[in-house]
């Protein structure tokens, strides 16, 4: 591995001069390197990733390594994440030991782990796509588009009615989400190797309704009701940014994505170190 595509969302001069330290080294061992920005805003356009690229660099958090992911999953390309935000789940590196790392990269010395998506649609009452097919790497929710109003759904799994739901939202995310939003609502933390759907509720009017795990083949359908002849203004966010307005009787298909994302592993640290350590700095 010697050719690497450098991607940051952050144009500050310190993130310039360090990026012009790792390509220094890159260059010096051999390597290439050439680097990319990601714009701070919300953008679906798939991000061209130079010929005979071996590696996808992050710098910056795990919000940058989503985004760079989804913009480049039709590349294929294994992306790894050098962390310069605050203690992630997704990023093995920082800039104590990124050199380390790079010098493994260069002798091959790593492992290559599949992770799934998810798929998501809206849909209008009569079943026609008001969207495009998007893909999320954390999480996909249903919330109210102003934070204020209670969110009242159907719940569809596989063609059977799971539940009616009233609260906040709906959270359905994906193994690597479950560290996400999915552990801030209270769901379960599961091993992001897995293939599985987690969907989890976000402050729920009934006690008794809590976080479900799902076979990763469920085929889910999330329908936004109207209650009291009041008019919901309900959204459905990819991975918090790209974010769509849903109306009375839309709903949203949630399904396993046919694409996966390819992570770089080091195993420098395990996912249970990494959570004992993330929980312990909360």
């Amino acid at each position: 591995m010697k050719s690497f595509f450098i991607l940051t969302k952050e144009d500050s001069e310190s993130t310039r001069n360090f990026i012009s330290s790792v390509t220094e080294f890159i260059r010096e061992n051999g390597g290439d390197a050439c680097t990319g920005t990601l714009l701070r805003k919300a953008s679906l356009e798939p991000l061209k990733v130079p010929e005979n690229t071996d590696c996808i660099l992050t710098i910056g958090g795990d919000g940058t390594m989503i985004r760079a992911a989804m913009r480049t999953i039709s590349a294929t390309v294994p992306i790894l994440g050098l962390n310069k935000g605050h203690i992630g789940y997704l990023c093995d590196l920082d800039d104590s030991n990124y050199k380390d790392a790079l010098l493994r990269l260069f002798d091959n010395d790593y492992e290559v782990e599949e992770r799934m998506l998810l798929s998501g649609r809206v849909l209008s009452a009569d079943g026609t796509p008001k969207s495009e097919l998007r893909h999320a790497l954390n999480d996909i929710v249903l919330t109210s588009r102003n934070g204020l109003q209670v969110v009242h759904l159907n719940i569809d799994v596989n063609g059977e009615r799971l539940s009616s739901f009233n609260g906040d939202g709906v959270i359905f995310a994906t193994p690597t989400g479950s560290t996400a939003y999915n552990l801030s609502a209270g769901g379960p933390i599961v091993e992001p190797k897995t293939n599985l759907i987690l969907m989890s509720p976000l402050n729920a009017h009934l006690v008794g309704q809590r976080s479900i795990v799902l076979d990763a083949s469920a085929k889910i359908r999330a329908t936004v009701t109207k209650r009291n002849q009041e008019e919901l203004k309900s959204a459905v966010a990819f991975d918090g940014s790209i974010s769509i307005g849903l109306n009375d009787g839309d709903s949203v298909e949630i399904v396993r994505s046919n694409e996966t994302v390819r992570f770089i592993k080091l195993a420098q640290i395990n996912f249970l170190d990494r959570i004992r350590e993330k929980l312990q700095a909360d």
